[in-house]
């Protein structure tokens, strides 16, 4: 099942963790993989930092990165394929809960492609 946390909320991770941002998070140890294949681009992360972009902006181009990583990457295609509904599995990043942030527009694209993984809690 599909759940999304902050970094710093330990407790809301399930499963296996991935950290789904370019950064790590300083003075963290690292308990989780990394999936590069949702790295939003630092051209749209720099468009939204600098509010030349709203959020809403954002998820739209970021959910077309997301689709032409999924089209123009086996490793990733074959990622998606190998996840199993009945594991847990959490998208990490910076945002506290309730935040705009794109592991939300990460898991709703995961579940546009994969409906059987959940959701288990998108924070």
């Amino acid at each position: 099942m599909l759940y999304t946390a902050s970094y710093y909320n330990p407790e809301h991770w399930h499963g296996k963790s991935y950290r789904i941002s370019r950064a790590h998070p300083r003075g963290r140890t690292t308990n989780w993989d990394v999936q590069p294949f949702f790295y939003p681009s630092r051209r749209i992360l720099a468009l939204y930092r600098d509010e030349k972009m709203n959020f809403t902006d954002f998820s739209e181009e970021y959910r077309v990165e997301l689709q032409t990583n999924y089209d123009w990457e086996a490793c990733f295609q074959d990622w998606l394929g190998a996840l199993k509904p009945e594991e847990d599995f959490t998208l990490l990043c910076f945002e506290p809960a309730g935040d705009n942030c794109h592991r939300r527009v990460a898991a709703a694209w995961l579940l546009d492609k994969i409906p059987e993984l959940g959701p288990g809690l998108i924070r």
